[in-house]
């Protein structure tokens, strides 16, 4: 997880558009919340991109596409 002042990572991975924002019926130019795995060799394995600035994944659900993605040590 990271925080993206200024929104540059989020217009680096496309995720930075107009929304509906602020409970109004108007649209307003934001990052919309997303997820990326990304492995070791910094390939993007797995993403969720969120609808509008609320659409996010459960705990529950990212806990299992790590589990099924990543492997881990013996």
């Amino acid at each position: 997880m990271i925080s993206d002042r200024g929104a540059k990572i989020a217009k680096e991975y496309g995720v930075y558009w107009f929304a509906p924002g602020g409970g109004k019926d108007y649209k307003i130019k934001q990052a919309v919340p997303s997820k990326f795995l990304i492995n070791k060799n910094r390939e993007i394995i797995w993403k969720y991109i969120g609808k509008d600035k609320t659409d996010r994944p459960s705990i529950e659900m990212m806990k299992e596409i790590i589990d099924s993605k990543i492997t881990y040590p013996k």
